[in-house]
């Protein structure tokens, strides 16, 4: 009794019931029911109809006569007040094409109407009228929502007759365009839509979506669906398994199945319509802003700071099929913004502070005032990329590798044709200024010709002696993703200021069937990344198959030289046009014209050096035209089909040649880095200025003795840093071990156990741990580990 009292009141009040969302293991889910006041409701759509309007109608005389006689061939004939039949063009199964013109004839029809009214508008009516009593919307094949055309301008055809129609007519017609949206998916629940959902649609679909809810002229029905609209802007930042889209617990954006900044373009729509929502009942709520926050905080991480949009780079690794050519962020300047006030509007305050402290680092700038820019330099991890992201002063620092899930190098018709390379086991310096000041390619229109596509900084690779041969199928259309064969031990570990890289690797040549001549190429890589350097091992270097004699190679920059600067080699600059050998028992300290040093102990493989101009074809493949560069390169040759081969070079971003020789110096006396285990399985690298100790656990290891680590029942990245009687330890396993189905895979969780010499008690952990006393007085360090995420655990000596 009491019950239906309480609903009364609430429907005398105006009241009107709608889910709350809350989030419950990562997902927005609906928990109960709130009373809302529809009478402000309404009110806040019609404000929304106002910032975001229907656009004029427009067409030609032609299409206008065009769509006249189309009408005319459906044979329309109206048997009641809103039931039209027809014939004709549109009975049976209809293709695209069917769709466009009918897309046409409503815009041309609706066009008309506005203008003249008269016999175009019932011509309109009825075939609006047909569309719907006729179920010619079910029958409408789906978007591919990648054909930017369609998506974009079909949609928008269809909703020129909303400016024309009312009432019945116009909530049908908009009702027809959500359902070729597919917006029954939205609506069946939040499952459904995270499987279906893409970053194609919203960054071409929502605001189609947005204006037929907004301007239905079903007030009640309209706001149930504004606030549906409202949480499937929110659910879709939730975490999505596996290689589905969008957005990863750490931080990186999905396409095409893994880590794409390219097509995060999608985050400025997604952001415009979050922003459409502030101040509203509609709003995201405020978990969906955080997921938001970090994964566009993510993107600039990677990439080095400019003033403006452009400018704002990241690694060539990252950028998927378009090499030199989809290196920016494409998140605007104006977007960030409004994300920042998004921020303040679901958290109660003016803006969000911490992002706005962000984007005057990251623009460097003081636009938010009293707000100190946000400290970026240290190390970052994305192990759903998977990639190591080092960053000090104006440079950044990326590392990458393929695995089994994460492709390195996407491969179209006519597009980066050369790109089984660009994220082998990569180590690229980016420095703030663009694309020639870090020494790649920067001319847009000619498309990366003169680069030599086998030397992509830091990789490990066979080197193709002809340019058809690196091409998939040996065409110019044949698809290709470059994944690894079967390894899935690639990513990194951060420890705030300092980082681990590792990766192992075996080179795959298939993608559906063979795509090239199999090289059998396997490598296994480490780089620890501090105090502003990176110092780079590799392992099990092998290579061997039925391909002509092409060397097998380690390379440590490729750098192109457009004004300025010299390439020096051990003190002397390096003349154009001239090539160097350095043997191996002579060490080698280099520095870039992009002011990059580096250093390679004795004991290396040959190391060849060249300065001078080559001649390289375009990204799109040899039958166009080729361009030279004058480059400046090196690389270390590991033979011929060989196996078992290592390296050890040091990098050191932003230096001079007088500083660059002291390092060298400092590193022949072994006041730095020293390699204490270089072995296929295990690579341990200690730092002695830090007292910090790297361990890259390729497979499980036991009865070490080279620091407080003795072993690891799993692979394992594990950074120990000494402090008295304290100590630091950080690990992770970058392996997310994916379980696989035919559609998707999902993250599986490793059960990880290090043992530590001696007994050790917990001070602090950020994770979940347990520490125990094996049978020979040692610690046993025992934590679950989740998708790459890291545990930072402090301990003390007994």
């Amino acid at each position: 009794m009491k019950m239906r009292i309480l609903m009364g009141i609430a429907g005398l009040c105006g009241m009107l019931s709608l889910p709350v969302y809350a989030v419950r293991d990562g997902a927005v889910v609906e928990t109960s029911v709130e009373m809302v006041d529809i009478n402000l409701l309404k009110k806040e759509l019609k404000e929304l109809r106002k910032k975001d309007e229907l656009q004029d109608v427009t067409a030609t005389d032609k299409e206008v006569q065009t769509a006249l006689m189309y009408a005319k061939l459906l044979f329309l004939t109206r048997t009641d007040k809103s039931t039209v039949t027809g014939r004709g063009i549109l009975e049976g199964k209809l293709e695209w094409q069917n769709v466009r013109d009918l897309g046409k004839t409503i815009r041309a029809l609706s066009f008309e109407a506005y203008k003249q009214g008269g016999e175009a508008k019932e011509i309109l009516f009825k075939l609006l009228d047909y569309l719907s009593s006729q179920n010619i919307y079910d029958r409408i094949p789906p978007f591919r929502y990648s054909n930017y055309n369609d998506i974009r301008k079909v949609p928008l055809d269809f909703l020129s007759a909303a400016s024309v129609c009312k009432s019945e007519r116009l909530e049908k017609l908009l009702e027809g365009v959500l359902n070729i949206l597919e917006w029954d998916i939205v609506r069946s629940g939040d499952g459904p839509t995270l499987e279906w959902i893409s970053s194609d649609y919203l960054y071409n679909a929502i605001p189609h979506v947005f204006k037929c809810i907004a301007y239905n002229p079903n007030m009640e029905q309209a706001v149930k669906d504004m606030k549906l609209f409202g949480h499937f802007l929110s659910i879709c930042t939730t975490y999505n398994p596996g290689g589905r889209d969008i957005l990863k617990p750490d931080g990186t954006g999905f396409h095409h199945k893994t880590h794409y900044n390219g097509y995060m373009y999608s985050y400025r729509t997604w952001v415009d319509y979050m922003y459409l929502l502030k101040g509203t009942s509609f709003r995201i709520s405020e978990e969906a802003y955080l997921r938001m926050r970090k994964a566009v905080v993510s993107e600039y991480l990677m990439a080095v700071c400019a003033k403006e949009d452009k400018g704002h780079i990241f690694g060539n690794s990252m950028a998927g099929r378009h090499p030199f050519t989809g290196m920016e962020v494409t998140f605007s300047k104006d977007s960030f913004e409004k994300l920042v006030e998004i921020g303040g509007d679901v958290m109660g305050t003016e803006l969000d502070k911490e992002l706005a402290a962000y984007f005057n680092a990251f623009f460097q700038t003081d636009f938010y005032k009293g707000i100190e820019p946000a400290g970026l330099d240290g190390f970052y991890q994305f192990n759903y990329s998977p990639a190591g992201v080092y960053r000090m002063g104006d440079w950044v620092a990326v590392m990458r590798c393929p695995t089994t899930n994460f492709w390195g190098g996407e491969i179209y018709n006519k597009t980066n044709r050369f790109g089984r390379y660009q994220a082998h086991g990569t180590l690229e310096v980016l420095y703030e200024g663009g694309l020639e000041r870090s020494g790649y390619p920067f001319i847009k229109s000619k498309k990366g010709a003169g680069w030599d596509w086998n030397m992509m900084p830091g990789s490990t690779t066979v080197h193709y002696g002809d340019w058809k041969a690196m091409m998939p199928a040996q065409n110019v259309s044949a698809r290709f993703d470059q994944w690894s064969k079967t390894t899935d031990f690639a990513g990194a570990l951060s420890a705030g200021d300092y980082g681990l890289f590792a990766a192992v690797f075996d080179q795959n040549d298939n993608w559906g069937n063979q795509r090239f001549k199999p090289t059998g190429l396997t490598f296994g890589k480490s780089v620890l990344a501090i105090d502003g350097m990176l110092f780079s091992i590799g392992s099990g270097i092998s290579s061997e198959g039925d391909y002509p004699e092409w060397i097998t190679a380690t390379n440590l920059f490729q750098n192109v030289v457009k004004k300025g600067g010299e390439l020096v080699v051990n003190g002397k600059e390096v003349e154009k046009e001239n090539s160097l050998l350095v043997l191996s028992e002579e060490p080698c300290w280099m520095v870039t014209p992009s002011s990059t040093g580096y250093y390679v102990s004795a004991g290396h493989d040959s190391l060849v050096v060249r300065y001078g101009a080559q001649e390289t074809p375009v990204s799109n493949g040899p039958e166009t035209s080729l361009d030279k560069e004058l480059v400046a390169k090196a690389y270390l040759v590991h033979g011929v089909k060989t196996a078992g081969k290592g390296y050890r070079f040091l990098v050191v971003p932003s230096v001079d040649k007088v500083r660059m020789a002291n390092i060298a110096k400092r590193y022949e006396a072994g006041e730095l880095f020293e390699t204490l285990v270089q072995q296929d399985s295990l690579h341990i690298v200690s730092y002695k200025p830090s007292s910090v100790m790297a361990y890259s656990f390729f497979a499980p290891a036991d009865d070490l003795n080279v620091g407080n680590v003795v072993g690891s029942a799993t692979e394992l990245l594990v950074l120990e840093r000494m402090e008295g009687d304290e100590m630091q330890l950080d690990f992770c396993n970058p392996n997310l071990r994916p379980l696989k189905d035919k559609k998707n895979w999902v993250p599986m969780p490793t059960e990880a156990v290090l043992e530590l010499k001696g007994q050790w008690e917990q001070l602090s952990s950020d994770s979940e741990v347990v520490l125990q006393r094996n049978q020979v007085g040692n610690t046993l360090v025992k934590s679950v580990l989740k998708e790459g995420f890291p545990v930072h655990l402090r301990l003390k000596k007994k």
